[in-house]
């Protein structure tokens, strides 16, 4: 835990840091072009220096994690470079995991569905290698340069279209190969609660643990119920369409 003092002073930090790059930018961009810049080219670099935001992300959530333990802050962060993907399987899939799991939501609560969607989200880093984490934080930078931060929302993130397809291609590519669920079922039973094990502390049989039915039941749910929630978001409001490809 930082002994920070909690306050603004972190948010000026990050201004200061933000400005810095930008500065650096700025300068080499107009030594680049003699010594000047016309408006045109400003707004080009403008346009240039907010779409690399994402690749500052480190930076930012360094910066945020220094103020929560400053300010003893205890909410979680669930669009850190850690979370992210769980955040987003949990958006769209916790329909899902309440009806295949209920055993588990009835007596251990959310805190499991939580531990799921992380065990879930490993479950899928270990499969794909598709830098999916990367792209998940490109859209939701990209969505929060283009809104108030104190206004963003889940529901906001889940609108953009390059968020709809990443998440559609991680279910598809990971849990709809040949044969699915039944031929994946146990082996991402296993993957998760292995990992649920680990968290809670627990070896052996456990009812924390899934089942393999329970797995499968799951599996056949998540892609029906994604599909109809982008269906549902698109009809009633078009997908964002993200400069994200």
């Amino acid at each position: 835990m930082s002994n920070g003092l909690p306050g603004p002073h972190h948010c000026i930090g990050t201004g200061r840091a933000t400005l810095e790059v930008a500065f650096r930018g700025l300068r080499a961009e107009c030594a680049a072009r003699g010594g000047s810049l016309t408006l045109i080219e400003l707004d080009s670099f403008y346009s240039r220096l907010i779409g690399s935001f994402s690749s500052g992300f480190d930076m930012f959530e360094l910066r945020h994690r220094h103020c929560m333990e400053a300010s003893l802050g205890m909410a979680p962060m669930p669009f850190s470079r850690a979370k992210i993907l769980s955040t987003f399987l949990r958006a769209y899939g916790e329909k899902s995991a309440c009806a295949a799991f209920s055993l588990q939501v009835e007596r251990l609560g959310m805190e499991w569905i939580e531990q799921f969607f992380s065990g879930l989200a490993h479950y899928v880093h270990v499969r794909l290698s598709s830098g999916v984490d990367a792209q998940l934080i490109s859209a939701y930078v990209e969505t929060a340069v283009r809104m108030p931060s104190t206004a963003l929302t889940i529901a906001d993130l889940l609108k953009q279209g390059s968020v709809q397809r990443l998440l559609l291609a991680c279910v598809t590519n990971t849990f709809e190969v040949q044969g699915a669920p039944e031929t994946i079922a146990k082996t991402v039973c296993d993957g998760v609660n292995d990992f649920i094990a680990v968290q809670r502390g627990i070896e052996g049989p456990d009812l924390c643990k899934a089942t393999t039915d329970q797995m499968h039941r799951f599996l056949t749910l998540l892609p029906r119920h994604l599909r109809a929630m982008i269906k549902v978001m698109q009809a009633t409001e078009p997908a964002v369409q993200s400069s994200i490809a």
